[in-house]
C-alpha cells in the first residue's frame, strides 16, 4: 500500500470538550487508523487509534523505545550520577532480565500485602482534608507519593528529596531541561536510599538486592538505583492523572457515584471503567520507533518511524467496547482497556496502580458519599502538557 509522503495533522491535537477525548481521534480510528501526523517539534509520527493495531504495537518487538531512550539519556547528560533515562533496559534481552528480576518482588501477591499499608496512606491523607477540598492538590497528588515512599520505606529525612522531586515534576510542562532537573532531584534520593539499603535489609529494595537473574547475578547498586527511579517516575503523575481523571468522571455521573457509594457496584468495577474512559494521555511519553517495515491496519510503516499510540482512542474503540463514549461503571473490566499496557511492556506496577486506586476510591466515597463538585463542570481549570490532559483543580465539598 502506498505510503503517505506528508504528515496531515499536528497532534496532540486541540480539545473542542475539556473531559472528553479530541474528535480527531473518532475520526481517523473510522476513517483512517494509522495515519501520519506532525509532532510539536516539527517532525512527523505514525499514529494509532484502534484497539486492535494499538496492542499490536505494543506487543511486537519490532516497535522499539531504544532511540527515544537513547534521546532522553543524551538530554540528563553523562555520568554516573545522571539518570540514563532507560537506556540500560532498552533492548530487549536487557528489559525482559529486568522485569524478570523486579517480578519477583513487585508482584500481584507482594502488592496485595500492601494494601493495609496503602489504605492507612489513603485515611491519613483523608485525615487532612477540609472543605471544600481540592482533590488534585490535597489527595491526587498525595497519595501516590506517600505510596511510593512506603513501598521503597524512604525514611523521614529523605522524603524531602521525593517532595521536591514531586513539585518540579509537577511544573515541567514540556521542557526537557526542566525534566533534566526534577530527574536529577529523583535520581539523588534515590541513590542516597540505595546506599542505605545493604545486603540483609528488610523491605522492598532488600528483597530487590536478593534476586538473581538465569546467570546467578544480582543487581548492582546502579540498577538498584534505576529500578527505585523507574518505578517512582511510572508510579507518580500517571497514578495523580488518572485519580483526578478518574474522580472528575465520577461527579460529572452523580447516578454513577451514588451506585458506587450504595454498595451496588464494586470499587474495582468503578476502577476498571475508570481506566478506561477516563484516560487522558497523548501516548508521545510512550513513543517508539519502527525496526522494520509493518504493515499495520492496512498502512506500511517504514523502518525507522516514530510510532505513537493512543490509549485514549482505543479505550473509545466502537469495535471493542459496545457505547464506548458512556460512562458505565458496572461494566468495568480489564479487557476493556489498555491503560497498563500489554505484553512485554505491560507496566510492571500495574496492580499497585490498582490498589491505589481501588483504595483511593473507595475510602474516598465511604467516608463522602454525598461528594459534589463546588462549580460546575465547565467551570473546572484542566492542565495540558505534551503527555497528559487532567483537571487542575478538582474541587468539592460533601
Amino acid at each position: 500500500m502506498a505510503v503517505p509522503t506528508r504528515p496531515s495533522s499536528t497532534y496532540p491535537f486541540p480539545r473542542s470538550c475539556p473531559y472528553e477525548p479530541p474528535t480527531e481521534l473518532g475520526v481517523l480510528r473510522r476513517t483512517a487508523p494509522v495515519s501520519q501526523v506532525t509532532l510539536p517539534g516539527g517532525g512527523s509520527a505514525w499514529l494509532v487509534t484502534r484497539y486492535d493495531d494499538v496492542r499490536t504495537v505494543l506487543t511486537d518487538e519490532r516497535f522499539s523505545r531504544r532511540r527515544v531512550r537513547e534521546y532522553a539519556a543524551r538530554a540528563q547528560g553523562k555520568g554516573a550520577d545522571r539518570f540514563d533515562g532507560g537506556l540500560s533496559i532498552a533492548d530487549p534481552a536487557d528489559h525482559a532480565r529486568w522485569r524478570r528480576m523486579v517480578g519477583q518482588v513487585v508482584n500481584p501477591r507482594f502488592v496485595e500485602s500492601l494494601r493495609p499499608r496503602v489504605g492507612a496512606v489513603v485515611d491519613a491523607v483523608l485525615d487532612g482534608l477540609d472543605r471544600p477540598a481540592d482533590l488534585m492538590a490535597g489527595f491526587a497528588f498525595r497519595v501516590p507519593l506517600l505510596v511510593i515512599a512506603e513501598l521503597f520505606d524512604v525514611p523521614t529525612d529523605l522524603r524531602p528529596g521525593l517532595e521536591e522531586w514531586a513539585a518540579a515534576v509537577r511544573g515541567v510542562g514540556s521542557s526537557i531541561a526542566d525534566f533534566g532537573q526534577a530527574m536529577d532531584v529523583l535520581h539523588g534520593t534515590a541513590a542516597a536510599l540505595v546506599a542505605r539499603t545493604r545486603d540483609g535489609a528488610e523491605g522492598t529494595l532488600g528483597a530487590l538486592r536478593t534476586v538473581l537473574d538465569p546467570e546467578g547475578r544480582t543487581f548492582s547498586d546502579r540498577e538498584l538505583v534505576s529500578t527505585v527511579v523507574l518505578l517512582a517516575i511510572a508510579g507518580y503523575e500517571t497514578a495523580a492523572v488518572q485519580f483526578g481523571n478518574g474522580l472528575f468522571a465520577l461527579l460529572r455521573h452523580p447516578d454513577q457515584l451514588a451506585r458506587l457509594a450504595g454498595g451496588q457496584i464494586p470499587a474495582e468495577s468503578a476502577v476498571e471503567e475508570m481506566l478506561r474512559h477516563a484516560q487522558a494521555g497523548t501516548g508521545l511519553a510512550g513513543m517508539t520507533h519502527a525496526t522494520d517495515d509493518v504493515e499495520l491496519g492496512g498502512t506500511t510503516i517504514p523502518a525507522g518511524s516514530a510510532v505513537v499510540v493512543s490509549l485514549d482512542s482505543a479505550a473509545r474503540d466502537e469495535t471493542w467496547v459496545s457505547d464506548p463514549d458512556v460512562f458505565a461503571i458496572e461494566r468495568g473490566a480489564a479487557r476493556h482497556h489498555l491503560a497498563f499496557g500489554s505484553g512485554p511492556h505491560f507496566c510492571l506496577g500495574a496492580p499497585l496502580g490498582r490498589l491505589e486506586l481501588q483504595e483511593g476510591i473507595g475510602r474516598l466515597i465511604g467516608r463522602c458519599p454525598d461528594l459534589r463538585l463546588v462549580a460546575a463542570p465547565d467551570e473546572v481549570p484542566f492542565a495540558s502538557n505534551l503527555f497528559s490532559h487532567y483537571p487542575r483543580e478538582l474541587r468539592v465539598t460533601w
